[in-house]
């Protein structure tokens, strides 16, 4: 019998690998630990970080991490450094967001920040005039400029010494907290601009392993717009999955059979978003793949615990 650690195991993405395993793998044993940390007497045939800090963490520790033929390595983590990243693709000549650093040359408005590095907590929001600036009192986050577009497109992917092995485009149509979070309604696309731009970004940092690039569309530049690399398992990885079976293989040795799902919605992140949000997921459910990583009894109950 197989030993499974999950690290960050409170992530979205933990629920989609322990329903597969618990189906295909049955013979697995489960282990579950919600910090980025773990417990270094223990030993596990298979551990599994959900996030970017018990990905850090671990490879750090043990320097090296692999799951089934996938290798993750150390060049990876440049993606962790949000500026370093965007110089290296500007240089390749894919469109990157004006950026700041300093706060004090920001002479426009609206403004998106979010954090310098991945491992950190991440913070992030919509800046739209210099009295909200004056309250962002952090010092480990950068600004770019707004690019005010429907949806984040990315790409998730498998790579190996920087050549893609398989990959997934999907458009985030919308997503709570609606400027960046996890996506509530999602379409597959095929787009052979977002795969090159992907392919020619891993290749430069030799990337091995898996990961999730994001996009915005910028409607000035008529052209896609890298935002970052997420060097880590995505929330929706599912979607790739039953879509590219390759995916699952290449990580668990899980046969399953491809499915065309054009479009999918997470229930369970839809029952927490506010009404508005709400209102705007509704005819998607009449033709969308309802999919889902937490319980939707335990949503409910935490809903209601909030509104009373």
């Amino acid at each position: 019998m197989k030993k499974v650690l999950f690290l960050q195991s409170n992530k979205d993405q933990t629920q989609t690998f322990v329903r597969y395993l618990r189906k295909y793998k049955p013979d697995y044993e489960l282990y579950f630990d919600k910090t980025s940390k773990y417990d270094k007497n223990m030993d596990f045939d298979i551990t599994i970080p959900c996030g970017a800090a018990s990905t850090l963490i671990y490879f750090m520790d043990k320097g090296k991490l692999k799951i089934g033929d996938s290798n993750f390595v150390e060049e990876n983590f440049i993606t962790y450094d949000k500026i370093k990243m965007l110089k290296i693709v500007d240089e390749i000549g894919i469109p990157i967001p004006r950026t700041f650093t300093n706060r004090k040359e920001l002479d426009f408005f609206p403004v998106f920040f979010k954090s310098l590095r991945e491992e950190v907590y991440r913070e992030r929001g919509i800046i739209n005039n210099k009295e909200e600036l004056k309250k962002i009192r952090s010092k480990t986050v950068f600004f770019q400029e707004f690019i005010e577009s429907q949806g984040t497109y990315s790409v998730g992917f498998l790579a190996e010494k920087g050549k893609i092995l398989a990959s997934f485009a999907q458009k985030e149509v919308i997503s709570v907290p609606y400027h960046g979070g996890s996506a509530v309604v999602l379409k597959r696309l095929d787009d052979g601009k977002l795969e090159e731009y992907t392919a020619r970004i891993a290749k430069k940092i030799n990337y091995s392993g898996w990961g999730l690039a994001e996009y915005k569309y910028c409607h000035v530049r008529k052209d896609y717009v890298f935002m970052e690399v997420n060097a880590k398992f995505w929330a929706s990885i599912e979607f790739a999955f039953i879509n590219n079976p390759f995916f699952i293989k290449h990580l668990f040795d899980i046969d399953i059979k491809a499915k065309d799902i054009k479009t999918a919605v997470y229930i369970d992140r839809w029952l927490v978003s506010n009404l508005r949000e709400m209102i705007k997921v509704i005819p998607y459910l009449f033709f969308g793949k309802w999919m889902r990583n937490q319980k939707i009894s335990q949503v409910l109950k935490n809903r209601f615990r909030k509104i009373n």
